[in-house]
């Protein structure tokens, strides 16, 4: 026998060994056990600024805000938006750096954030009132098309009957 062959006949024979011993332990009714500790390391609270321009508030767990602050949360807060009278939400955003990006609010005028783990998030809420044109648009030229198209239908009645 060579050297060689010997050795693969070896090798194979310690892998049938190996193989073997986990089974007879388990054949043999032994029980191995093992735990595993997993550790939890709840997040402290970080810091989200509030950035309020306009009139309005934001809403944080129960507590109001009109002014631009600093709040202590975990993120995956609920702000609840809400435009003063007379004015209008014109943009909210939130995020941090590059990731700073305008988000949609629900039909309650609320934003739920995702979790956060880093200082420096920020929400920005500007408030604005509604351009004149706006205000007119609401208030006087509805009845402004509805004076003119009567006055027009006249004229055509005029006309036709002339």
């Amino acid at each position: 026998m060579t050297l060689k062959r010997f050795l693969k006949i070896l090798t194979i024979a310690c892998f049938a060994v190996l193989l073997y011993m986990p089974m007879h332990k388990a054949w043999a009714g032994e029980t191995v056990s093992s735990s595993v500790t997993i550790t939890a390391v709840v997040p402290e609270k970080y810091m989200i600024a509030l950035d309020i321009e306009g009139q309005g508030a934001v809403e944080v767990n129960g507590v109001s805000y009109d002014k631009s602050t600093k709040i202590q949360g975990r993120g995956a807060e609920n702000y609840k938006v809400t435009a003063a009278k007379g004015y209008k939400i014109a943009s909210v955003m939130y995020g941090k750096g590059n990731k700073f990006r305008p988000v949609a609010l629900n039909e309650k005028q609320e934003y739920k954030a995702p979790a956060v783990s880093e200082n420096g998030n920020k929400l920005k809420v500007v408030f604005e009132k509604p351009k004149m044109i706006e205000a007119v648009k609401a208030e006087v030229v509805k009845p402004h098309y509805l004076i003119m198209s009567g006055v027009f239908a006249a004229l055509v009645g005029l006309i036709i009957l002339l």
